[in-house]
């Protein structure tokens, strides 16, 4: 079984269908490693940041590096590629597994930027140096490009979002290791099948194409959940996290605002189009009415579900003034927090890859 490290280059990129418009929906202990703490680490790539946070671009990488199927078919294993670090003054070698990598490529001029996505972590709970008591933990993601570190932090509500992009000369080493295996592409329904019932390893790959065909975006990842039907030939495939970027909007060499960058899981039956499952600040309150479904026992919930006549009556009394003195847009972030809430359908190419044992 032929396997490539690779550290980062370059890769073919093989058409895919136009109109990428995902912003119009349809529908803890401390652990420690050579003296140095996580929240060290998490401070490290924090530091020197600019308020305002940016986003991140991503080059393309074709699972068909070396040529159209046969032998020279390959595939990102992601189980063995990684990011890694050394945070400055931090001490410590950082290893971390990757959860995706994308390219925003133009194809006129071949040109790419290339970003791959660390699974996500969290902070070690410790003490607030100025107040003793137990500081708040909280989920983060790193992306890595070439010249930047770009750190998603993700706390109880979205007003206390604080995202930061640094340079490698502000945060120090900062690299990933791709792994690329032999692998056969899947190109029907009953290949999936076969895949999925012979417990092969699945990577896939996405491509969404500007209208004006000139740009794309794809976005390599493993396949985490998958099913086939039993009665038809039809297949599913529901996966992520993936970041995404706009073709349309994005253009390649230049540094997106963080709000341009896009949290999403996909889900797909076909090879042609995907549904982007996009993350949003929602209230949390959205689900206070939500009954679950009457199947397999889900039909109950904890908590009596409220009427939307209450939830509005708590919303008004919370941002009346009455009772804060804080803004009413300053309450309402303060009741959002980050869901996958928004759902965008869109044209694409969707590549499937069984993975060589």
């Amino acid at each position: 079984m032929p396997i490539r490290v690779v550290d980062s280059s370059r890769f073919a990129i093989r058409s895919g269908r136009r109109g990428f418009k995902p912003s119009e929906a349809t529908s803890t202990a401390n652990d420690s490693s050579l003296g140095c703490t996580r929240r060290s680490f998490i401070a490290a790539s924090g530091a020197g940041a600019f308020a305002g946070a940016l986003l991140l671009h991503a080059p393309q990488a074709s699972a068909e590096e070396l040529g159209e199927g046969g032998d020279s078919t390959e595939a990102i294993d992601f189980p063995n590629s990684f990011l890694y670090c050394s945070p400055t003054d931090s001490g410590i070698w950082v290893r971390v597994q990757m959860e995706c990598r994308g390219c925003l490529t133009d194809l006129m001029s071949g040109e790419s930027n290339e970003y791959v996505l660390g699974v996500m972590a969290k902070t070690g709970l410790t003490p607030d140096p100025g107040t003793g008591q137990m500081a708040p933990g909280y989920d983060y993601w790193i992306i890595f490009s070439k010249t930047h570190v770009f750190t998603k932090r993700s706390h109880s509500s979205a007003y206390l979002n604080n995202p930061t992009v640094l340079e490698h000369k502000h945060f120090g080493e900062a690299n990933w290791r791709l792994q690329r295996v032999s692998a056969e592409p899947l190109r029907t329904a009953a290949d999936i099948r076969d895949a999925l019932a012979a417990w092969r390893r699945i990577a896939a790959k996405t491509v969404f194409t500007s209208a004006d065909g000139a740009r794309q975006f794809a976005v390599e990842y493993p396949v985490k959940w998958a099913d086939y039907s039993q009665k038809t030939d039809g297949f599913r495939v529901e996966t992520g996290p993936v970041f995404l970027l706009d073709p349309d909007k994005m253009r390649v060499g230049a540094v997106p605002a963080f709000e341009d960058f896009q949290w999403a899981h996909f889900d797909y039956h076909s090879f042609d189009a995907v549904r982007c499952i996009l993350e949003q600040p929602t209230s949390i309150l959205a689900d206070a009415t939500f009954t679950p479904p009457a199947e397999h026992g889900r039909q109950s919930r904890n908590t009596a579900a409220l009427k939307e006549a209450q939830v509005k009556e708590i919303q008004d009394a919370l941002s009346s003034g009455n009772h804060v003195t804080l803004p009413r847009d300053t309450v309402s972030n303060l009741l959002s927090t980050d869901h996958y809430s928004r759902a965008s359908d869109v044209s694409v190419t969707n590549e499937l890859y069984a993975l060589a044992d």
